[in-house]
C-alpha cells in the first residue's frame, strides 16, 4: 500500500498536468504577490485578507474542476463551469484593477478599499478646509438653489480656490461642500494645473450657467480656464461637480 506521502505526490503531479489547475496556481501566485505589495504600500490586515481570499478562490476552483471531471450529469458540469467562469472573472478583475489603484490611485473606491497609504494626504500636508466668505458683487441669495448639491473636488494646491468657490456658492443658496482629491480618476479633456471643470447631471442642467458664473466670480484670476463638460454626466454624488486641477 502506498504511503500518504506517495499519494499526495501523485495528486500534485496529476494536478500540475492539468492546464486549468496550473492557471489557478498562477493566479493565486499573482494575487499573493499583489498582497505582499499591498502589505508594504497599504493596510497589512487587508493584504492578509486578500491573500486568504485568493487561496480560498483557488481551492473552490480546484473543487469545481474535480466535479467537472468526475460528475456524470451534464447539468452539474455546466453549473461548475459557469461558477468557475464567474469566480475567475471576479478574481481577474480584482487583480487587474489593483494595478491602477497602486500606481495612479484609481478607481478611487477600490484604492480606498485597499487602504493604500500612498494615495492618502499626509496630516502635515493637509490643511483643514473652511469656506471663504465672498465679499464681491454679483451674487445674491436665491432660496430655490437649496435643492441643488454642488461638490468641489480639488488638488491640495487648489485649496484656496475651493474655499472661495464654496463660499460663493453658499452665499447664492446652494448646498456646497469640497473634498481634497488627486483627481487621477477623473476623465477630462484638459487636466493641466489651474484648469477648473464643471460637470452637471440632467437634473442640474438649468443652473449650470449660474454655477459657472459664480465660479468665475469666486476665482477671477483663473476665470479664463473654467470650462463646462459638454452634455450631462452621471455623477455618483451631488448634482454638479467642480474639479479643480
Amino acid at each position: 500500500m502506498s504511503s500518504d506521502g506517495d499519494i499526495n505526490t501523485q495528486l500534485i503531479r496529476i494536478g500540475l498536468k492539468d492546464p486549468f489547475i496550473r492557471a489557478i496556481a498562477g493566479m493565486v501566485a499573482i494575487a499573493t504577490a499583489a498582497g505582499f505589495v499591498l502589505s508594504v504600500l497599504g493596510n497589512g490586515t487587508r493584504a492578509t485578507i486578500a491573500v486568504g481570499l485568493s487561496l480560498m478562490f483557488g481551492v473552490v476552483l480546484v473543487v469545481l474542476r474535480v466535479l467537472m471531471n468526475n460528475a456524470g450529469g451534464v447539468f452539474v458540469k455546466w453549473l461548475c463551469l459557469a461558477a468557475s467562469a464567474v469566480i475567475v472573472c471576479v478574481f481577474l478583475a480584482l487583480i487587474i484593477f489593483a494595478v491602477p489603484a497602486i500606481t495612479v490611485c484609481w478607481p478611487e473606491s477600490y484604492r480606498e478599499t485597499l487602504g493604500l497609504k500612498a494615495c492618502e494626504m499626509q496630516p502635515s500636508e493637509a490643511k483643514a478646509f473652511a469656506p471663504a466668505a465672498y465679499s464681491g458683487q454679483g451674487i445674491s441669495l436665491n432660496p430655490d438653489n437649496k435643492k441643488y448639491l454642488v461638490l468641489v473636488f480639488y488638488r491640495p494646491e487648489r485649496l484656496d480656490d475651493a474655499e472661495h468657490i464654496v463660499g460663493a456658492l453658499l452665499l447664492a443658496g446652494y448646498q456646497a461642500d469640497a473634498r481634497a482629491s488627486s483627481l487621477n480618476e477623473v476623465m477630462a479633456p484638459d487636466r493641466s494645473p489651474g484648469v477648473s471643470l464643471i460637470k452637471t447631471t440632467p437634473f442640474a442642467q438649468p443652473i449650470v450657467a449660474d454655477v459657472n458664473r459664480i465660479t468665475q466670480l469666486a476665482i477671477p484670476l483663473r476665470a479664463s480656464v473654467v470650462t463646462i463638460f459638454p452634455g450631462a454626466a452621471e455623477l455618483s454624488k451631488g448634482h454638479i461637480q467642480i474639479d479643480l486641477f
